[in-house]
């Protein structure tokens, strides 16, 4: 590593023990300067600010960060989060911030249907407009998983309400991307 890159650790490292430090002007200002200085290695501490339940101010800023990233490596992050038990209770936040981003999350399209699945409602609506907004082409091998998590969901869930409709919606959807490959 030169001494550039030791120095761009150094700020991270520095603002990230700003995030946690519990005051909230601090954080907020830590995260205005992870929106500048951060990379995807920041996303998961950022998740876990909000996860606490933060102050509605250094939630706006970290919402904000996540729906404007750069990187183009935070799609991994997020499909990681999206899936991870431990960031349940902000799945629907995360979602929101997949179609806000405009970045390509087509490889986590597996992720996105299982955050879908396993959500409420309102999680399986932010997954149908997601995928309904995914631009590019998508690929089979992108699509089979998808389809799978989704076949798997509808054969066994004894649910009969609107979000077993949404998630129709989202199946059929991607059947006909699939069928038009």
């Amino acid at each position: 590593m030169n001494n550039k890159e030791l120095v761009k650790k150094k700020k991270v490292q520095d603002l990230l023990s700003e995030l946690a430090s519990g005051d909230t002007k601090r954080q907020v200002k830590a995260v205005q300067g992870l929106k500048v200085h951060g990379n995807e290695t920041v996303i998961e501490p950022l998740l876990a600010a909000l996860v606490k339940k933060p102050a509605d101010e250094l939630y706006s800023v970290i919402v904000d960060l996540l729906n404007t990233p750069k990187s183009s490596k935070v799609p991994a992050e997020i499909a990681k989060a999206l899936v991870d038990k431990r960031f349940v209770d902000i799945r629907h936040t995360l979602l929101t911030t997949i179609w806000n981003s405009g970045l390509d999350y087509r490889p986590y399209l597996k992720e996105i249907v299982t955050a879908g699945t396993e959500g409420e409602m309102m999680d399986a609506l932010e997954c149908i407009t997601i995928i309904e907004n995914i631009e590019g082409e998508m690929t089979e091998d992108q699509l089979f998983e998808p389809l799978i998590v989704l076949t798997e969901y509808l054969g066994s869930t004894k649910d009969d309400g609107p979000k077993l409709e949404l998630l129709r919606e989202v199946t059929a959807t991607l059947q006909n991307i699939n069928n038009m490959l």
